[in-house]
């Protein structure tokens, strides 16, 4: 009898706490913890997650052998995290939008602290991120990358704010698939978001990052050898910006030549002009490095100091990557 007794005192006990539990959102907690774990790993970290969504909670769930996604199971926020490796993966041209975006906001920004990752918030909900960490024998293309991609429930935060947050992600995910997929890790430091990238207006001779001595007002970011994407916006007797000067490394060169609006004549040969457009190619220890020269008014046409400043930054660029001097 005093058994039975203590058994039921017990069972109300453990009825109660789980209704605690449940109350608190502590159950919750758990099986979303449990979910990511499984799904996603190390990849991402919650935390980090929830405060780049701007979520109150999240999941996981695997991909297979292409990545993960974190994702808020009572909203439409997430991030699909995805992991390739090759000499071709198929993100860098499924991402050719973000990665060529014109918008200053959605332009890739490369994270310092010698990190070979950019990100894009861009002005909505929308962010992307990738990383490129050559693995294996480099001669051979055989690249690791890292693509993320998320989704907000709700904008907040400065710009820079948003970066922070996006470059803590793919960081750590690059770290862990270079692990997973035994690749030697990124030499790196903790990672840092350069301030007033592409939103500070240099005036001609005043840049000292990617648009160094290109001799025009422009916008610009700090420029890193890591960087596997480098820009420079030239800007406008108004301050807007016209041209884009861009250098791609390693697998990212395929997406200006994806472009869907791009015409068959563009970025064909190892350097040319077509329609406002100038490209030129380099050697490096990535592969064969791509630079471009593209309008971003319609029918802008380049003025005799953005045709020099182009070769300019395009020198500057291979040099700091370690390639062969660019075709003339």
């Amino acid at each position: 009898m005093k058994k039975s007794i203590a058994v039921a005192a017990a069972a109300a006990v453990l009825a109660a706490g789980g209704g605690v539990v449940y109350a608190t959102g502590m159950f919750d907690t758990w099986r979303d913890g449990r979910a990511l774990a499984d799904g996603c790993g190390e990849m991402v970290d919650a935390a980090e997650v929830k405060q780049l969504l701007g979520a109150e909670r999240v999941r996981g769930r695997s991909l297979g052998g292409l990545g993960c996604r974190a994702f808020d199971p009572g909203g439409k926020a997430s991030v699909t995290v995805t992991v390739e490796r090759g000499s071709a993966p198929g993100s860098v041209v499924q991402h050719a939008r973000q990665i060529l975006a014109k918008d200053p906001e959605s332009l890739l920004v490369p994270v310092g602290g010698g990190w070979p990752a950019l990100v894009g918030v861009g002005g909505g909900g929308e962010t992307y991120a990738t990383a490129l960490l050559p693995c294996g024998n480099e001669s051979a293309g055989d690249d690791l990358v890292v693509g993320m991609t998320a989704v907000r429930a709700k904008s907040g935060g400065t710009l820079e704010e948003r970066r922070e947050g996006l470059a803590a992600l793919v960081t750590r995910a690059l770290k862990q698939a270079a692990a997973a997929k035994g690749c030697e890790p990124a030499h790196a430091d903790k990672p840092r978001m350069p301030s007033g990238a592409f939103t500070d207006l240099k005036k001609a001779g005043a840049a000292t990052g990617t648009c160094r001595d290109t001799g025009l007002p422009s916008y610009e970011t700090e420029s890193y050898a890591s960087a596997p994407i480098e820009q420079c916006l030239p800007a406008g007797a108004t301050g807007e910006p016209t041209f884009r000067l861009a250098a791609y490394y390693g697998p990212y060169a395929n997406a200006p030549r994806h472009d869907p609006s791009r015409s068959p004549d563009d970025y064909t040969g190892p350097s040319g002009t077509n329609a406002g457009k100038s490209w030129t190619t380099a050697a490096c220890p990535t592969g064969e490095a791509l630079f471009t020269m593209e309008a971003l008014l319609p029918g802008a046409e380049p003025s005799a100091e953005a045709r020099k400043a182009f070769p300019t930054f395009a020198a500057a660029s291979a040099k700091r990557h370690g390639c062969e001097p660019p075709t003339s």
